[in-house]
């Protein structure tokens, strides 16, 4: 019954669940850069929703390392990427900070000879809202390509030449 308060009162006060992600490719580095940025309430929500622990409070996590630990895991299921090839990236969690009413979390692929093509997964907060959208914004080679993703439609493809 609180949760449906919470909820309800959530959802009138902040309607809109975006996540917004700007991904870079650093030729000379052989490196993808990923920092997602996401409204604190949604996250803590999402956190608690993946944890169990509806008493989680992202603000007041005592232990930094324990936030750490939950947002590495969670985000690296939520984010996954593919190569040409269809390999797996492995995708590295560097870390996260707060910033007002957002949550910056960033992660990074290494080794990342040549890009051009990349499949993207994205389902963060999906569990939680219906009406979660998130946004890429792809940078490489001079050029920017976006795409929002959705619950049930969380995967998009970005090509070079």
């Amino acid at each position: 019954m609180i949760n449906m308060l919470f909820i309800a009162i959530h959802l009138f006060i902040h309607p809109f669940h975006v996540s917004v992600s700007d991904i870079k490719y650093k030729e000379k580095q052989k490196a993808i850069q990923i920092s997602m940025r996401i409204f604190l309430d949604d996250l803590e929500l999402g956190l608690q929703t993946y944890t169990g622990n509806n008493k989680l409070d992202i603000i007041k996590v005592a232990n930094t390392d324990f936030l750490d630990k939950i947002l590495k895991k969670y985000m690296t299921e939520r984010i996954k990427m593919w190569d040409s090839k269809n390999k797996m990236y492995d995708i590295k969690y560097i870390g996260a900070e707060i910033e007002n009413d957002v949550m910056w979390t960033y992660l990074e692929i290494e080794k990342v000879k040549k890009l051009k093509r990349i499949k993207i997964h994205n389902s963060v907060l999906h569990e939680i809202w219906g009406s979660q959208e998130n946004l890429i914004h792809f940078r490489a080679f001079d050029e920017v390509q976006s795409i929002r993703l959705y619950k049930g439609e969380s995967e998009a493809v970005f090509t070079w030449k």
